[in-house]
């Protein structure tokens, strides 16, 4: 295969793990920015244990995804540009 042509590929692979990437941020600051809004505005009753397990259960579930998929693109997008880097 012609390097231009795996090079274009690599950008691909890079460009879709860098959109993961920016999308689970995103996903993280609007869980957190609507949990505090949340609390801010009393519909979540921080007196009671039962809402707060609630919501520390979902935290960690959309936190935990989020770190993953993050963390997994950032290696894919480390390990791409090496390649490029190779292909040069």
């Amino acid at each position: 295969m012609n390097n231009n042509l795996k090079k274009n590929i690599l950008d691909l692979h890079f460009q879709k793990y860098l959109i993961v990437s920016s999308t689970s941020i995103i996903i993280v600051f609007t869980y957190l920015i609507g949990v505090y809004i949340a609390i801010i505005t009393k519909q979540v009753n921080l007196n009671d244990i039962f809402p707060i397990l609630i919501l520390i259960t979902i935290s960690i579930a959309v936190i935990g995804t989020c770190s993953v998929f993050f963390f997994k693109s950032q290696f894919h997008i480390k390990r791409i540009l090496e390649l490029i880097k190779d292909l040069e």
